[in-house]
């Protein structure tokens, strides 16, 4: 309804002021995400100086790693937040409030997220054009790379409401975010493209939405076709609305277990 989704804007743009005016986590952000960029371009300068990886040199590689950094730092914590307001038991007088609790922990995930990237997309294209020496080989892409790489970060900031909302049935929901964020490490292709992995990996990692947040997306800045940029952008849109489904199904899930 109308009400309802002035809320839920109201929320996100809250979070997202709220992650602006925190400017020692977001300086510490944005040191951390081209501190990893300065490190990967001398290791990409001195590995592929004289064989480049799958076909594509240094410079394309750290643009690959900016936009897949970009995804994964920018992915806020929100499971943290979610399992404090169970523990504390503060879950059970937001419930009372007439505004869904799944969706507005979703809304302020996605506005946190939203700031975050805002922030650090200046000072990861600034970096990554000073160490790579320029732009990559396709500049064109690097905007549809952006839209793709801001969906797929959406995909990961809801998840981790999902993981969030496991508390009401774990004792701590540490564990399963540690599971979730090591398989995006490996199957979204953080530091290497899959293409570079074993047929039976990459066979397993496409058809997760860790590939389609995360490499799909970074793989558009080494050089896609028309079909390459639809699938990046429609997979990471499918994957949105899935991880919403998913989100709100576990949701139900966990306030029927609250409410037993």
């Amino acid at each position: 309804s109308g009400p309802s989704a002035r809320a839920y804007l109201a929320a996100g743009t809250l979070a997202a002021r709220q992650a602006l005016a925190a400017r020692g986590e977001t300086i510490g952000r944005i040191g951390f995400y081209v501190l990893l960029l300065a490190i990967f371009s001398r290791l990409w300068a001195v590995a592929l100086a004289s064989q480049p990886l799958d076909g594509f040199a240094a410079r394309d590689m750290l643009w690959y790693l900016a936009v897949t950094e970009w995804v994964v730092v920018g992915t806020p914590w929100a499971h943290l937040d979610v399992e404090r307001d169970v523990r504390s038991g503060d879950l059970a007088y937001l419930l009372a409030r007439p505004t869904d609790y799944v969706g507005m922990r979703a809304a302020e995930a996605l506005g946190a997220m939203a700031a975050r990237m805002l922030t650090l997309a200046p000072a990861g294209a600034i970096a990554a054009t000073w160490l790579a020496g320029g732009l990559p080989t396709q500049p064109a892409m690097l905007g549809l790379a952006a839209i793709a790489a801001v969906l797929g970060a959406a995909v990961l900031a809801l998840a981790t409401v999902g993981i969030g909302l496991t508390a009401v049935v774990v004792t701590d929901v540490a564990p399963l975010y540690w599971i979730w964020q090591k398989a995006t490490f490996v199957l979204g292709g953080l530091l290497l493209p899959i293409t570079c992995y074993p047929d039976w990996l990459q066979a397993i990692a496409r058809w997760t939405p860790f590939a389609g947040a995360v490499y799909r997306p970074a793989r558009l800045v080494l050089g896609a076709d028309a079909a390459a940029v639809g699938l990046a952008l429609g997979g990471a849109a499918a994957w949105l609305l899935v991880a919403w489904f998913a989100v709100a199904g576990i949701g139900r899930l966990a306030l029927r277990r609250l409410d037993a």
